[in-house]
């Protein structure tokens, strides 16, 4: 015999796929700019879409980079929630998207958001977490630090335990002081393990203010062991100022004979 899906529960999975699309009918919605970095790829799915801004028909590829931020994207979100969707073929060549990974917006205009790949079972391809990326809640310098393993864990920079971080947090810290004449400082990772705190990474880090670092612990699913990832982060508002030549001097008028 067929396999049947009963009726309500169809009804109500098309519902909840094409709920951001009916809200964005009824919505002015909420403009947003945002950068993405994908943690790791789910499924080999390597870019999605998000609405065109001002609400207008249309999308805007995000492509997911797994190294780097992509670009700074504009956009116009309905309601309250950032969302990712595909698009399929569907019924005489249609397009039909499918919403693949949501998040609770924040009330800044600018945010970086973070896509995870969502465990076995979720319905959703990616897990988001969205963050404060204006200069004054992250500026140049500073590091934040997001936990996503199953332990606790703390940072010692230069020297200084720093305090611990919960599964699931985040933290930001401004830019170290306590530097070496080459403005380096040592980096420390604890992980709390066993009810003790075991150090996992010792690394010298260096002090600039010409960009940002973002650090993410998690542990690799296979080998159940730490993994600290580092991203240098030199956000694209901040780049033609980095990266503009010194002016010259002005050339001086030759002396008369």
């Amino acid at each position: 015999m067929p396999f049947r899906v009963p009726m309500p529960r169809l009804l109500l999975a098309w519902a909840c796929a094409l709920f951001p699309f009916i809200a964005a009918a009824q919505n002015p919605g909420t403009n947003v700019s945002f950068r993405v970095l994908c943690f790791d790829h789910n499924k080999g799915m390597t870019k999605v879409y998000v609405p065109l801004a001002g609400g207008k028909e249309g999308k805007t590829e995000v492509p997911l980079y797994t190294n780097d931020f992509s670009d700074l994207i504009d956009t116009t979100f309905p309601g309250d929630k950032a969302f990712f969707f595909t698009e399929e073929d569907g019924p005489a060549g249609k397009p039909v998207r499918r919403v693949v990974a949501e998040a609770p917006l924040l009330k800044v205009a600018r945010q970086a958001i973070v896509l995870l790949p969502a465990p076995a079972g979720d319905p959703m391809t990616y897990r988001a977490l969205c963050f404060d990326d204006s200069g004054d809640s992250f500026p140049m310098g500073g590091t934040r630090v997001i936990n996503l393993s199953p332990f606790p864990i703390r940072l010692n920079l230069a020297g200084a335990d720093l305090p611990p971080i919960k599964p699931e947090g985040a933290q930001l810290y401004p830019q170290v002081k306590a530097v070496d004449e080459w403005n380096m400082y040592n980096a420390r990772v604890d992980f709390f393990v066993k009810e003790a705190w075991v150090a996992v990474a010792n690394q010298s880090w260096k002090a600039v203010d010409r960009k940002r670092d973002w650090v993410i612990t998690s542990m690799d699913p296979n080998s159940r062991q730490p993994v600290i990832r580092l991203y240098q982060d030199i956000p694209p508002w901040k780049k033609p100022n980095l990266t503009a030549p010194s002016p010259a001097a002005a050339p001086t008028a030759p002396s008369k004979p």
